[in-house]
């Protein structure tokens, strides 16, 4: 088994965490948010797939992980997710 170094050990974990996201209700506006959620997402990831491939990760591949965990923090989901009935007071608060 090949080693893996454990700052793109870091990286990769923190590109899985960014996209997993919980899957939208079956409304539209639900589904329209998770679309936009997603889009931001995985703009984040490029970003720091871009700086770590190009040699613009000045500040180190740890930081880039960094980086996309504190975005997956700041931005949690905001649309209603397939486990929340529609209008439940869970649901209302998602919104």
């Amino acid at each position: 088994m090949t080693e893996i170094p454990e700052p793109v050990r870091s990286l990769l974990a923190a590109i899985a965490e960014t996209l997993d996201v919980p899957e939208p209700g079956v409304d539209i506006e639900s589904l329209i948010k998770y679309n936009t959620f997603v889009e931001g997402r995985i703009h984040f990831v490029q970003m720091a797939i871009r700086d770590v491939l190009t040699g613009k990760a000045d500040l180190g591949v740890e930081w880039e992980a960094e980086f996309l965990r504190k975005k997956v923090a700041e931005r949690p989901p905001t649309y209603r997710v397939l486990a929340q009935p529609l209008g439940s007071a869970e649901a209302e608060e998602g919104r």
